[in-house]
């Protein structure tokens, strides 16, 4: 579970972005978080890896308060973050890309070489491919090798932060399916999604901001079938229609 209380958080001298952010992403739960551009939903992420400290307010994992702990602290503590895009270091190979997410723990060789074999059977791909280089693989296939990375450390908490960026309907299928699996194991996963009926159609729970604020939180299939909130956020009423 992932709480954040009153959360004031900003960059330099620009001034607060976030402004006393309040909610909870349920455990072992996707939690989707939408809202216009500017509404401070990757910031939120960044206070939580550790990217970015509050001025004010906690975030806790658990009871654990990581508010003020360094990237590498709470790494430690099992939240990892899959970047928006260019996360993987294209001439290396698939493997060693999906190793490179245990670099914390790369002295303990055999429970990371057991960890890498148990990734194949969540997703095939890396073993499939485990020796070609990133560069040659699709938007979709990419993506894939970041979240096998992200997994490497059995974490607790996974952050995606705009997974769809760039990616064609395809490559939306194959991340809508790797999200799935993250859920499947019982990771919690908070994301930040601009296309709004992919990530509320694959989300528990849903979390609308606007202006550094959260404006709603709740189920994430009865804000997607609410015509009013529909038009009020996302200018239009919902289509009714899976992540594909």
């Amino acid at each position: 579970m992932i709480t954040f209380k009153s959360l004031v958080a900003g960059y330099g001298r620009s001034g607060d972005i976030l402004r006393g952010v309040d909610f909870t992403a349920p455990q072992s739960a996707v939690t989707c978080i939408v809202g216009p551009n500017g509404a401070g939903k990757s910031t939120v992420l960044k206070a939580c890896s550790g990217l970015l400290r509050p001025r004010d307010g906690q975030v806790l994992i658990g009871d654990d308060d990581i508010s003020h702990c360094s990237p590498a602290q709470i790494l430690r503590r099992g939240v990892v973050q899959v970047p928006q895009h260019h996360g993987l270091f294209p001439s290396l190979s698939v493997r060693e890309n999906v190793m490179l997410g245990a670099y914390v723990q790369r002295r303990e060789r055999e429970r990371n070489r057991r960890r890498y074999a148990e990734l194949t059977d969540l997703f095939p791909l890396i073993a499939e491919r485990a020796d070609d280089r990133a560069a040659s693989l699709s938007g979709g296939q990419r993506r894939i090798v970041e979240f096998a990375r992200a997994l490497m450390l059995s974490p607790r908490v996974v952050l995606l932060d705009e997974p769809t960026l760039g990616l064609d309907p395809k490559a939306c299928h194959q991340l809508a399916e790797a999200v799935r699996t993250l859920h499947g194991s019982g990771v919690t996963v908070l994301m930040v999604e601009q296309n709004v009926r992919f990530g509320l159609t694959l989300a528990d729970h849903a979390v609308v901001m606007e202006g550094g604020r959260v404006l709603h939180t709740g189920d994430a299939g009865a804000l997607l079938a609410d015509p009013d909130m529909a038009q009020l956020f996302f200018g239009a009423a919902p289509r009714h229609s899976q992540a594909s």
